[in-house]
């Protein structure tokens, strides 16, 4: 592979989300792979205690990495948690054979760019019934459940996100890791993303089943903004549980029309990268 297709797709990757914008990862490139180390320096600690939102974080990053390469024709295979003795080491994403990069690949390979949080208001309009159902396939190629949530459900769903704003304005440590704006509407389109499992692997499937959600999100022309905060409370978290089919939430998407907002700033490709003295990045095609 060449340095600069290599390089793209790790532009691409560092274009994720990432749960208040900490941009948590570090890449290693080898010769036929990636491997995705977390950067525990970048994990707030008090709004993160457990790393579920850094390994959501790289998880999504993950996700992006493997749809750069099959859009630029290379064929991914990916491992979590490759290396059990490495902590810090997330996944290995390697370079396969080459393929036909197909419609859907290069459609979500150009919403990477585009996909950005918008938490400004948006306009009083339903998203579409095959919208939707794109979204819910979304997560369910990565193994993961989205459910769209229905008016009482999404009363509800509101009534505990301005709970939780309302005890994370009263935590200093909370208001140092950032700052919110609250729900803007009063009758947005909100999905709840549901995992397998509470454990870092499980993390990282969801990280890479929401990105897929957000990339379709973007590509079917509708905008997102990842509402964490009623995640960050235990007790609060536990009430989206589906206990009785073993799923854990994730996330929580509002999903809308509104202005395109500015993108967010990100760290230097030279800054996320490590390096292995005398072995190669890739080769010539």
């Amino acid at each position: 592979m060449r340095h600069a297709i290599l390089a793209e797709c790790l532009e691409a990757a560092i274009a994720a989300p990432s749960i208040h914008n900490t941009q948590p990862w570090r890449f290693l490139p080898r010769e036929h792979c990636v491997d995705v180390y977390a950067d525990r320096s970048r994990r707030p600690a008090a709004s993160d205690p457990n790393g579920r939102e850094l390994a959501i974080s790289v998880g999504a990053a993950v996700l992006n990495l493997r749809v750069a390469l099959l859009a630029r024709g290379y064929r991914p295979s990916y491992a979590l948690l490759p290396e059990r003795s490495q902590a810090d080491l997330l996944a290995r994403v390697t370079f396969g054979g080459r393929v036909q990069p197909t419609y859907r690949a290069r459609r979500l390979a150009g919403a990477i760019p585009r996909r950005r949080s918008n938490r400004g208001p948006f306009r009083s309009a339903e998203l579409p019934e095959p919208v939707l159902t794109e979204l819910v396939q979304a997560a369910a190629a990565e193994g993961a459940y989205l459910m769209i949530a229905d008016p009482p459900l999404r009363d509800a769903v509101l009534g505990v996100v301005r709970r939780a704003e309302t005890s994370l304005r009263a935590d200093p440590a909370y208001s140092a890791d950032f700052a919110w704006p609250g729900v803007v509407e009063d009758d947005p389109t909100l999905a709840i993303l549901y995992g397998s499992g509470d454990s870092r692997y499980a993390w990282l499937r969801a990280g890479q089943a929401l990105e897929r959600v957000l990339l379709t999100a973007t590509a079917n022309g509708v905008q997102s903004t990842l509402m964490t905060r009623p995640l960050a409370y235990a007790d609060l978290r536990a009430l989206f549980d589906d206990s009785g089919l073993g799923r854990r939430a994730q996330a929580i998407i509002r999903l809308g029309y509104g202005d395109e907002p500015p993108a967010s700033p990100r760290r230097a490709l030279a800054d996320v990268i490590m390096a292995v003295p005398d072995e190669p990045v890739g080769t010539a095609d």
